[in-house]
């Protein structure tokens, strides 16, 4: 019952704010179940992929952006200095000492298009026109088949 009760007070929290985590390796899903053991909201993004496997084209869900999931929090509650210390979990992704902020219109333009799928096997060319502002490097994400270079545009797009 407790729980149940921190949980509608964090998540219906005004001051909450998305925030970039670093998880141990291949310890995303682990460390977003902890956190909702936690009554800590988070966002894990998949995204569908098509590899070429044995001659075949076969789709197969990976991270969006590995080691990396969002977390959703005050960073003035008690609940946030427990993020750090959740299993799975290495900590914030920070710039200059504080944790990053990630803005509200960024998730949720990665969970608008979570459905997307992306095909390896097609070469993209190197042009590309997306105008400036938090949200340029957005379509980049979408169109890079390595998932370790989706993290480094997310974390150039934050800093």
């Amino acid at each position: 019952m407790i729980l149940i009760m921190m949980k509608n007070i964090q998540n219906d929290n005004q001051n909450n704010q998305w925030f970039l985590v670093r998880c141990k390796n291949k310890q995303e899903r682990r460390a977003s179940l902890n956190l909702a053991n936690q009554s800590i909201a988070s966002y894990y993004p998949l995204i569908n992929v098509v590899k070429m496997r044995r001659g075949k084209k076969q789709v197969i869900r990976e991270p969006l952006f590995p080691g990396y999931i969002f977390v959703y929090i005050d960073p003035s509650s008690f609940l946030a200095s427990k993020v750090a210390n959740t299993f799975g979990v290495c900590g914030y992704v920070q710039f200059s000492g504080r944790p990053q902020v990630v803005p509200d219109t960024i998730v949720g333009d990665l969970k608008a298009r979570a459905c997307l799928v992306i095909d390896e096997s097609i070469q993209f060319s190197e042009e590309m026109v997306v105008s400036g502002g938090k949200c340029k490097n957005m379509k980049e994400i979408f169109l890079e088949p390595e998932g370790e270079r989706r993290s480094s545009i997310l974390i150039d797009m934050l800093n």
